[in-house]
């Protein structure tokens, strides 16, 4: 477990709202006037029994006039309950089949109101007017829209009070305009975007936010306190709402999607194709089940418009996490999010529920027989539903099953015979969450299954389960003026498959059975079948005056496996932890606001074996003129590592120091720089790395923005892994020490014409390398001295080959040398452009690269850049088009 910031649970509002840059400012939880609580406002909500107003930014419609007035805005950032710097007042009228709200920003210095010119959802640097509604009246649920000056939309899902799902997306209008007081915004919100209770009279949650940039200022009309862990639950009230009809929705969103790959490949190849032009069709629909219930489905669905996963070279024993970005599993995944572990670092990325996994890349593969064989990188998916919501009495529901094809690779043998191959097995998936709410959220209780079924004749030829599934239960509790928390959860799972999937399970490195000094487990292979459970609970202060504190622990039995639709690296662990945290944003003569935090972990396998023993202390700050940055020192006791040896015994590890640091610029300024490092020693073993990251984003203009982020990073470890040799029942472990290298750069630019059209470039170029020498054995794994846990090996090169007498019985083994070099480059441009509400085109060009040179362990960013370049690009051409329809 790396530092365990409890402190990531704070107030969520602040973080999504921050301009760009702004976020690293806000990173910690503040605190604020402490014992403040006032009652919320309340505003009496009017109906339209005239035309409806225009939806053009002039607030002179007469109708405006009827409404109530919101005023008085209290500072939430920078100087927490003082009344805002700019008049702010804020209007509300409900029509037949819409909200309707007119928000003036008053302005002393209209010239410098900030202005950003960027596509829909991206948080660039202006000035902002926010509306937040709780139809649901839940006081844990909301939906947040905003608009800029020039007219550019936000929206989001706000749940569990103080979090948020940014990748919702509604059907809405708005439009902004300035003036000499100031500047407006006009907005029409369809009931049919929002969830609520059919009732002859409403009572609905409501706030109104206002952020002036030039001042880092953020003013609410409902009063929010940094002190507390709330967001939602302090909203204000909009009373009245009468004969409100919520409409069972439907949605429509079929598309088009033409696609042409120029692809580089061996002319003798039979499948290779130059040109391939592919076309498809699929739809998106939405539909309103009951009043607050959504069922969401796709068919076909294409996702051609992604962007590249990020480059990486992983020497771990554990799989590569990358996040979604599909968005028929992005939106609305909150409801379906649950996490195994409180960490952060490769800990905050396990969950139950890893949506990748569906569509992932085939996991058998063909046999050419030395031939060509031919397959798609990603299974087919056939369709997928879900189903999410929240009823009136507190029922937060989310049931969502996908259904994969069975793949087939073509094949052509070296004698010419052609035939099929499969390669993934037809699957579902499915995933059902529920969750009650008690005492108006502060208290809750709810259930997680998840299921994966594949054909299991398919599966079993290809060595992969035929089933997993788990099940559980969570809950939380606030309790002591809603100051502290209490949460926790177990969960179970169990996985069948044939004798050889469920020992290849067993042998995974997230359990390795198979290690011969562990008297607490047993490879068995004869086994159909492996059960297991993951627990977690915590308690902690997480609101009240500036110190906040937590503990807690998690435990993970051997045979628990959530990898079939979760994402989890390993068992066989026991960690209690412990977290204090000081949190000070009240401003102060040279800060804005400032935190430290102080962590402490250990781990055990469940034979009492130490895993992990270590702490750290960390904190950040902003200073008054908007600089602001982060520094972190931490400890590792020696331990015992069951993964380094890939199967084999214990291996004691080194104690070790590491630090990470980072400086960021006043995000106002039209260029913002920004630079972070991170370092490592463990002097026992003469290993280290060191890394850093700069960054640059400059807004040229109002509609322009280029950032340019490079990395280097360096990596000496003197027992990687390299192989294991001789026989399965006494084998050798065979170590080196290793230099790696790695260099990339990430490029983005971004030109927005209108709010609605857009063009956006993003490039990576990425290089690695790794260098082994000074291989060596393990001789004495769990000996106290470095030097007596591992034993040099004399060994030559020839070819590509070593040789060397690795288990010192006279006789020489050979050894692939593991040298690398590997370059590649990612691209896309994308225009976008929503030329009607909640329709889009798209044109997009994606270019990659990829070179891989055995044998090389040198890295020269000239050479290797020149080299990467030199290479024939595939090239992706592709036309997307959708059409919404609101039947």
């Amino acid at each position: 477990m790396q530092r365990i910031h409890m402190g990531a649970l704070a107030l969520s509002f602040l973080l999504t709202v921050a301009p760009l840059g702004a976020q690293e400012a806000l990173d910690a939880e503040p605190a604020s006037v402490p014992g403040r609580r006032a009652l919320p406002p309340i505003m009496e909500a009017v109906a339209i029994t005239t035309e409806e107003p225009r939806i053009d930014g002039d607030l002179a419609d007469p109708v405006w006039q009827t409404a109530p007035v919101a005023s008085d805005f209290i500072q939430y950032q920078p100087n927490e309950g003082q009344p805002a710097t700019e008049r702010s007042e804020v209007r509300v009228l409900y029509g037949i089949d819409a909200l309707f709200v007119a928000f003036r920003a008053y302005d002393r210095e209209p010239d410098l109101i900030a202005a950003q010119l960027t596509r829909r959802d991206e948080m660039g640097y202006s000035d902002r007017v926010h509306v937040v509604i709780d139809s649901y009246f839940d006081r844990r649920t909301a939906f947040h829209f905003a608009v800029n000056p020039l007219g550019v939309k936000t929206d989001m899902y706000r749940f569990d009070d103080t979090n948020e799902d940014e990748s919702w997306d509604a059907v809405w209008d708005v439009a902004a305009r300035r003036d000499e007081q100031g500047w407006t915004a006009e907005f029409r919100i369809p009931y049919s975007q929002l969830r609520f209770e059919t009732a002859p009279i409403q009572t609905w949650g409501i706030n109104f936010m206002r952020e002036i940039a030039r001042r880092q200022e953020r003013s609410v009309w409902a009063p929010l306190s940094q002190q507390e862990n709330a967001v939602v639950s302090r909203f204000g009230e909009l009373r009245g709402l009468k004969n409100l009809t919520s409409p069972r929705h439907m949605e429509v969103l079929p598309y088009s999607v033409a696609r042409l790959t120029r692809a580089t490949g061996d002319p003798a190849n039979p499948f290779y194709d130059r040109n391939d032009l592919f076309g498809t069709v699929g739809a998106d629909l939405k539909y309103g089940v009951t009043s607050n219930l959504t069922l969401d489905l796709t068919v076909n669905p294409d996702f051609g418009q992604v962007e590249a996963d990020p480059g990486q070279v992983n020497l771990s024993a554990f799989e590569s996490f990358f996040s979604e970005r599909r968005p028929f599993f992005v939106e609305g995944a909150s409801i379906f999010n649950f996490r195994l572990s409180q960490g952060d670092g490769d800990d905050a990325n396990e969950s139950l529920f890893y949506s990748r996994r569906i569509g992932r890349a085939p996991q058998g593969s063909a046999d050419p027989q030395g031939g060509y064989a031919e397959s798609d990188q990603q299974t087919n998916i056939l369709g997928a539903w879900k189903l999410s919501g929240k009823t009136a009495d507190g029922w937060s529901i989310g049931l969502l099953h996908a259904l994969t094809g069975q793949e087939q690779a073509s094949v052509v043998t070296g004698t010419g015979q052609h035939e099929s191959q499969a390669i993934e097995p037809l699957t579902n998936y499915a995933v059902a969450r529920v969750m009650r709410d008690f005492r108006d959220g502060k208290s809750a209780v709810g259930i997680v299954a998840t299921g994966v079924n594949r054909d299991k004749t398919i599966a079993d030829e290809l060595g992969l389960r035929s089933g997993g599934y788990t099940g559980g239960v969570d809950f939380r509790h606030r309790f002591a003026n809603d100051e502290w928390e209490v949460q926790g959860f177990l969960v179970g799972s169990h996985v069948v498959g044939s004798e050889a999937s469920i020992e290849a399970t067993q042998r995974s490195s997230a359990r390795y059975f198979q290690r011969p000094d562990a008297d607490h487990v047993e490879l068995d292979p004869t086994r159909t079948s492996l059960t297991g459970w993951s627990s977690n609970f915590s308690i902690g202060k997480m609101a009240g005056g500036f110190w906040r504190y937590a503990t807690g622990f998690q435990a993970r039995s051997p045979g628990f496996e959530a990898n079939d639709i979760g994402f989890m690296r390993s068992t066989d662990a026991l960690s209690p932890w412990v977290w204090v945290g000081y949190h000070h944003s009240t401003p102060t003569e040279r800060f804005n606001r400032w935190n430290l935090n102080l962590n402490g972990w250990s781990a055990f396998t469940f034979d009492r074996e130490r895993t992990g023993l270590g702490g750290n202390v960390n904190g950040s700050f902003t200073l008054k003129n908007f600089w602001g940055g982060y520094l972190g020192v931490g400890r590792q006791v020696g331990s015992y590592s069951p993964t380094l040896l890939r199967g084999g015994p214990l291996f004691k590890t080194e104690s070790a120091w590491n630090g990470w640091s980072g400086l960021w610029s006043d995000s106002r300024r039209p260029l913002r720089m920004e630079m972070n490092g991170w370092w490592g020693v463990r002097p026992e073993s003469d290993s280290w790395n060191v890394g850093i990251g700069t960054g640059a984003t400059w807004r040229a203009s109002n509609a322009t923005q280029l950032s340019l982020r490079p990395q280097l990073g360096f990596n000496v470890d003197d027992r990687q892994w390299v192989t294991r040799i001789g026989a399965s029942a006494d084998p050798t472990y065979l170590l080196a020490r290793l230099e790696q290298k790695t260099f990339g750069i990430t490029a983005r630019f971004d030109y927005t014409f209108t709010p609605d059209l857009s063009l956006q470039l993003y490039a990576q170029p990425f290089l690695a390398s790794g260098s082994y020498t000074d291989f060596k054995t393990v001789a004495d794994p769990r000996n106290e001295r470095y030097e007596e846990r591992v034993q040099p090996v004399g060994a030559s090169e020839s070819d590509g080959v070593y040789t060397g007498d690795a288990d010192g019985d006279g006789t020489p083994e050979t050894w692939d040398n593991p040298d690398f070099n590997f370059g590649q480059f990612r691209s896309n441009a994308v225009l976008r452009w929503e030329y009607r509400p909640g329709s889009a085109l798209f044109l997009v060009w994606s270019q990659g690269r990829d070179r891989y040179r055995a044998l090389d362990g040198s890295l020269s960013v000239d050479r290797d850049l020149d080299r990467l370049f030199g290479r024939r690009p595939d090239n992706i051409f592709l036309i997307k088009v959708s059409y919404w329809l609101n039947p």
